[in-house]
């Protein structure tokens, strides 16, 4: 009975900590400026939205390296999920700059 009652203690901490690892990691990237879709920015907007994004980047892998112990398939759902938010602003980057260049 008491073998019983540890065993599950010690099953109730294990799953807590790994859902707590879980949250861990996603919280690590929660926060993100928000891209803007069909509109398009202007220069400064760019400027602006670039020093959050980077910000927001380097904030969101210092968070992540204090998540190691988190489960492997979260955690590396979290550093795909950064990888896209920097392809694509990179790509709204690289459509405002052949814009410019167009129409020069």
């Amino acid at each position: 009975m008491k073998a019983a009652l540890l065993g599950a203690i010690f099953f109730s901490l294990c799953a807590v900590s790994s859902t707590s690892h879980a949250a861990c990691a996603l919280a690590a990237i929660m926060g993100a400026p928000e891209l803007p879709g069909d509109n398009r920015p202007h220069q400064t907007e760019l400027i602006e939205l670039r020093d959050s994004v980077n910000s927001y980047l380097s904030r969101a892998s210092r968070r992540l390296d204090a998540c190691r112990g988190a489960n492997p398939f979260v955690y590396n759902a979290a550093i795909d999920r950064l990888e896209t938010y920097a392809e694509d602003f990179n790509r709204l980057i690289q459509q405002h700059n052949t814009e410019i260049v167009a129409a020069n």
